[in-house]
């Protein structure tokens, strides 16, 4: 509970902060570096929009991502480093939790980050706009596809530098 208070706050200072606080990238969003569509996900470009090496977690970074799905795009059974919190902007896509555990907000109910729905292994659930998932993703292994048009999902995730930002579980087959 106190990681998941931890980014929520760091999200809301990436958002509410300012250009002095943050550290952008670019001009132009740039691609994330290390996540040029791996072996495992298929249409997914993934852009940093923000990061910042924020005080109360030293040796981290805290990046806000915009990772645009394409429809038919699909992504293997993998973790991140780190913690992770998104939500969908537009469209929809269906997230697997293999292991581990995901909770997730709904936005058709209003729901607070409190009122969170806990999402276990095994599972898999619709994503539509405004839905919102918090995870530390090194815990728990999900998938992601889009059998519908192309949808937007904004993304805080907090890595230690320098970690590899993607791990696949198993090779997959073409």
């Amino acid at each position: 509970m106190r990681r998941h208070l931890v980014v929520a706050v760091l999200v809301a200072a990436l958002t509410l902060a300012g250009p002095r606080l943050i550290r952008t990238i670019a001009q132009e969003p740039t691609p994330v570096s290390g996540m040029d569509t791996p072996a495992g996900a298929v249409g997914l470009t993934s852009v940093v929009l923000a990061k910042i090496e924020p005080a109360a977690a030293a040796g981290h970074e805290l990046q806000l991502v915009r990772v645009e799905v394409a429809e038919g795009a699909t992504v293997a059974a993998h973790t991140h480093p780190g913690t992770i919190a998104l939500c969908l902007e537009s469209g929809s896509v269906v997230f697997g939790v293999v292991d581990g555990t995901v909770a997730m907000t709904r936005a058709a109910t209003a729901a607070t980050p409190e009122a969170a729905t806990q999402l276990r292994g095994g599972t898999e659930t619709t994503l539509r706009p405004g839905d919102c998932l918090t995870f530390d993703a090194s815990a728990a292994s999900h998938t992601l596809r889009n059998t519908g048009g192309p949808a937007i999902i904004r993304q805080a995730q907090l890595y230690a530098i320098g970690e590899k930002p993607t791990t696949f579980l198993a090779t997959p087959t073409p």
